[in-house]
């Protein structure tokens, strides 16, 4: 298993890609109750809510951690993923390990952690399937705009580096 560190990636796409990627994110959660079969929610209640705060300034506060920990998601995809399937050769393979990446943030740290610590449960099975559904197609357009800002920063994944 290759590990790159911060130096040996593209750090500003990362930095760019994990903030327009956490932005996309928010947004697609909050448009999400216009599409028949999900819900809308706000991802930076969320984060108020697990930092259990009812200022006003609590929102502000999770929506900036909410960004942060998409930067560091993008981080940990550029330097632990992406080297470990250097076998990918194509963009294409690449994009879809973003995807796949998505779907695991999705199930194995928004369903299982902070769905349960905003006080809706596993997978936010309080809210039901619509939630669940809203929680992965946000996920999926997060690793939408990963596969199209951060993948082409990498030719060598397409390039048999």
């Amino acid at each position: 298993m290759q590990i790159l560190s911060w130096r040996e990636i593209d750090f500003g796409a990362v930095v760019l890609s994990g903030l327009v990627g956490g932005y996309a994110m928010a947004l697609a959660g909050l448009w999400a109750g216009k599409i028949p079969g999900f819900v809308a929610f706000d991802i930076a209640d969320f984060g108020r809510r697990y930092m259990v705060s009812d200022r006003p300034s609590a929102w502000f506060f999770g929506m900036a951690s909410h960004l942060a920990n998409s930067v560091a998601f993008v981080l940990v995809f550029a330097c632990f993923i992406v080297p470990s399937f250097q076998q990918a050769n194509s963009p294409h393979s690449a994009g879809l390990l973003a995807m796949g990446w998505s779907l695991f943030l999705a199930t194995g740290l928004a369903g299982s952690l902070v769905s349960p610590l905003a006080g809706l449960g596993f997978m936010g099975r309080r809210g039901g399937i619509r939630f669940a559904a809203t929680n992965i197609l946000v996920h999926i357009v997060w690793g939408l705009v990963i596969w199209f800002i951060y993948v082409p920063t990498v030719p060598q994944l397409w390039q048999g580096h």
